[in-house]
């Protein structure tokens, strides 16, 4: 019984050994780990959208060598001189994945917009001078046109390939504005007539948010949205004319920006 119980163990212990590598070759091979893509490195783009511009203009000192109380404003000193146009721009940045969820980076932003609007007459000037309307009112406008920024990034990643991210930084707004008047008898300008532009850059602050999708190979596509809010622009018209006409009057202009854009993005 000894020797048959060994006969058979020995027997079954070689039908094991010859068939493992058949039985190997059967199963099913596990396919090894997809690595998850990396956020890490620089990238350029480009962009398409659009620019709204929120800017209040107030009034103020108008004709101030006639002296106190010779203007009385009848329709308030200030108004809103609102635009929108449409935006293309480019960005370079950098991006550093710190962890499997997030990602943090900086990018510099650029743009162009020839966003516009005139008001006739002038926000804050319609009134009564000398007791009496005047018949010709200075007209005037704002135009916004390039812009930039530099912000500072970090992001959620939703998923390996799909990135939510928030952004604040430094941004910058090139304004122009603008205020002509027709001296006619009866008109506000009583000296001389007038068209003066006053460009200034102006600088401020900005935040914002986007998405961010990986697509094939090198490619990333975005929405993003910001907005920026810009020091005062203020600046004083025309020309005090001797000592009986003053045709001076100054502008404040305070501005907000609401910019709205996709692109696509290379990176290297």
């Amino acid at each position: 019984m000894v020797k048959y119980l060994i006969s058979t163990v020995a027997g079954s212990l070689a039908w094991a050994a010859l068939m493992s590598p058949a039985l190997a070759a059967d199963m099913p091979v596990k396919a090894p780990p997809v690595a998850a893509p990396s956020w890490s490195g620089f990238y350029a783009g480009v962009s398409i959208g659009a620019r709204w511009g929120e800017n209040d203009w107030q009034t103020s000192d108008v004709a101030p060598g006639l002296g106190v109380g010779i203007f009385v404003p009848t329709a308030g000193t200030g108004g809103a001189m609102d635009s929108v146009a449409a935006r293309f721009g480019g960005y370079l940045g950098y991006n550093a994945q710190i962890s499997t969820s997030w990602v943090a980076g900086a990018e510099g932003n650029f743009g162009w917009a020839d966003a516009s609007k005139r008001a006739n007459p002038a926000p804050g000037i319609t009134g009564l001078y000398f007791g009496a309307p005047a018949n010709e009112l200075p007209t005037a406008s704002v135009k916004e046109t390039w812009d930039g920024n530099l912000r500072g990034r970090l992001g959620y990643l939703v998923t390996p390939a799909t990135l939510v991210y928030g952004t604040g930084g430094v941004a910058w707004q090139r304004f122009e504005l603008n205020a002509t008047c027709t001296s006619v008898p009866g008109s506000y300008c009583t000296g001389a007539s007038y068209n003066e532009t006053h460009a200034s850059t102006r600088i401020g602050w900005t935040v914002g948010g986007g998405v961010e999708q990986m697509i094939a190979g090198h490619w990333v596509v975005r929405a993003d949205y910001s907005y920026a809010a810009f020091s005062t622009f203020t600046q004083t018209f025309f020309t005090a004319n001797g000592l009986v006409f003053d045709d001076r009057f100054t502008a404040h202009v305070k501005a907000r920006t609401h910019t709205a854009t996709v692109g696509i993005a290379y990176r290297f």
